[in-house]
């Protein structure tokens, strides 16, 4: 017993290994129980997406414009569609055709459409964070404020366009 006892005393290895037992049965006498054991990640809660609303209200808080901006353009779609029987990218590019079908505005139809693609795909590209920006000289704060600037002339002419296809449906 006295060469354990001198093992266990020992400095060099039996100190270290004591505390580390002391450690040990600490540990297991005194460990929460209450606390439940994790497995892995957990699945986050699918977002909402049942209507227009729900699919653009948490993009907006989290300053994700793309989706807002591809659910405009699918509701101005839907008017065009209700309208002439035709999407936006089966309209002819012609705008005396386009006018013959019913449009009330069609060069504005056309402006309205081309700020939307432009703008979404400045969305996209701010929200990846890609250095293939149109505007790749500017800082990504600028770049942010400037599509910001331009965002709502783009949404009210889009307003514009839907007033007027619907009001003379």
């Amino acid at each position: 017993m006295t060469g354990l006892l001198a093992f266990l005393l020992d400095p060099r290895f039996g100190v270290p290994i004591l505390l580390l037992a002391v450690a040990l049965g600490s540990w297991l006498l005194y460990r929460p129980w209450q606390l439940p054991r994790s497995s892995g990640a957990e699945p986050t809660a699918a977002e909402p997406d049942r209507d227009p609303v729900s699919r653009t209200y948490l993009p907006l808080l989290r300053g994700e414009y793309s989706t807002v901006l591809q659910e405009t353009y699918d509701r101005l779609d839907r008017a065009v569609q209700q309208r002439t029987g035709l999407s936006l990218v089966e309209l002819p590019f012609w705008r005396r055709a386009v006018a013959r079908l019913g449009v009330p505005d069609p060069k504005g139809l056309a402006s309205a459409r081309e700020r939307l693609d432009t703008l979404e795909l400045w969305a996209v590209r701010l929200e990846s964070d890609s250095w293939l920006r149109r505007d790749f000289w500017r800082s990504w704060e600028s770049s942010r404020r400037i599509f910001l600037r331009r965002i709502d002339p783009a949404l009210a002419a889009v307003d514009r366009q839907l007033t007027l296809l619907e009001k003379n449906a």
